[in-house]
């Protein structure tokens, strides 16, 4: 098999890494290559990867996420910022008034080629035999860690990527089923996607993830049915989506 797709169907997050290993400068401008070469819109590049290599920094950050504690034992740790601020300052050299900025699909645009820029270096890190984990918990702290990397109006950060040796080996993770989620021509109807969501629930109850507490819809259900606005105030106090779109 090609080694490439090999490596992306052996895709497992890791959670537990060996501490005290230093990956090669080599290795890690290796990766940040891959992401840089990602697909962009127009070639913007909307985003910024923030490398936390000062210890104190990562401590910080690895308290505010106590469910994370691979933050802290990765060998390094990645944050992914959407970002229209340099799209700012380019219009500021062109006299531009920048006042599409806030439009809802460019936040689209930002999140996609950050999205783009992380999947191109988890790629890059497996195939050089690292493990990888993304942290979405970076969003439920957006407000420290703004404060923390000093991010400018016109930037939020996405999710964190920790990157090293594996500590222990993981299981690779069931998928849902092919149909649910891959169609030809027209979207699947409610039946064929209810009946598939239920022989996944099935599927990974079966699978047993330490992790997972509920059944695999009930998660959803649960999570769904919640009304707390998260982290709508910050993401329009850095510019985002208009200032008048959330009175």
């Amino acid at each position: 098999m090609n080694h490439t797709i090999e490596t992306m169907k052996n895709h497992r997050v890791f959670r537990h890494f060996k501490t005290g290993i230093t990956m090669p400068k080599e290795d890690i401008q290796a990766i940040i290559d891959c992401a840089r070469q990602a697909a962009s819109w127009m070639n913007g590049q909307h985003y910024t990867i923030i490398n936390i290599t000062d210890e104190e920094l990562r401590k910080q950050i690895a308290a505010l996420q106590p469910a994370n504690p691979q933050v802290a034992t990765c060998s390094i740790f990645l944050i992914f910022i959407a970002d229209l601020h340099r799209s700012e300052l380019c219009s500021q050299a062109y006299n531009g008034t920048f006042t599409a900025a806030s439009h809802s699909d460019n936040l689209i645009t930002a999140v996609t080629d950050a999205s783009l820029a992380a999947q191109n270096a988890v790629v890059a890190a497996e195939s050089l035999g690292y493990g990888t984990c993304y942290i979405g918990g970076i969003r439920m702290i957006a407000v420290h860690i703004i404060e923390l990397l000093n991010l400018p109006k016109n930037t939020f950060p996405l999710f964190g990527l920790c990157i090293g040796t594996p500590d222990i080996e993981m299981r690779v993770k069931p998928r849902l089923p092919e149909h649910t989620v891959y169609a030809e021509n027209r979207y699947p109807d409610d039946q064929t996607l209810s009946d598939g969501l239920e022989a996944y629930e099935q599927t990974m109850t079966e699978f047993g993830e330490a992790r997972e507490k509920l059944p695999y819809r009930e998660k959803f259900a649960r999570y769904y049915s919640s009304t707390e606005p998260k982290n709508e105030p910050l993401i329009f106090q850095q510019g985002w989506l208009g200032s008048g779109q959330h009175d």
